[in-house]
């Protein structure tokens, strides 16, 4: 290799470099534009303008104001709705086996790491609650409300034909329950809470939400 051959590498390399450190740079201005405005009152002009760049040369970088954003809370929120739909499944694995924790047990486990994972990546969930009207990712609690009410109800189902459960709960309520369950939870990160109190908070929260539905189910 020629030093031309050489220099041409380590060029690209460079290029490379700040190529990422730009995206990333963009990435922090999205972020403070998007927690100052909300998404639907952010500017792509004026992140361009803070970094010294014109609309056009962002653009190079993501394509559009929905790519920043959704740069941003993708990963956190798509792997939080993962996580929760591997819990469901979970509970339909076990569901009669009597060996398996008991469903306060698993509630209080899967509840705990679903806490923590919003808290490690805090700020990609206080985008997604308070700041991301206009975005696919407006309907981010209605969605996972959605899943909990549709999952629950069949486990419920499979209860009833199990012999393990009497009383009943219609899905109008059932929804209302829920709807005010994950709501109260993501207040946590709405009223920017400490971990520790937030975690406190959330299994309190469950005690409350837990004791009126098996009330309800007589369970």
């Amino acid at each position: 290799m020629n030093n031309k051959d050489s220099s041409a590498i380590l060029f690209r390399g460079e290029s490379l470099q700040k190529g990422e450190a730009t995206k990333q740079y963009l990435l922090d201005l999205a972020k403070a534009e998007f927690l100052e405005k909300g998404y639907n009152d952010a500017s792509v002009r004026n992140i361009a303008k803070t970094a010294g760049l014109t609309t056009g040369a962002l653009f190079r970088y993501y394509p559009d104001k929905a790519a920043l954003f959704d740069t941003l809370v993708s990963r956190a929120a798509d792997g939080l709705m993962d996580q929760f739909k591997a819990a469901q499944k979970s509970y339909f694995d076990h569901i009669l086996d009597e060996t398996a924790p008991t469903e306060d047990e698993s509630s209080s486990k899967y509840l705990n790491q679903f806490i923590n994972y919003i808290y490690d990546n805090y700020d990609a969930f206080k985008l997604v609650i308070c700041c991301s009207e206009g975005t696919r990712y407006a309907s981010y609690i209605h969605d996972l409300v959605e899943l909990e009410v549709s999952q629950t109800e069949e486990y419920y189902e499979l209860l009833r034909k199990a012999g393990k459960l009497k009383g009943s709960i219609s899905h109008e309520l059932h929804h209302m329950i829920t709807s005010a369950y994950f709501s109260a939870i993501f207040e946590t990160v709405a009223h920017d809470m400490e971990r520790e109190r937030a975690i406190e908070y959330v299994n309190e929260l469950s005690i409350f939400f837990e004791n009126g539905r098996k009330g309800l189910l007589r369970l």
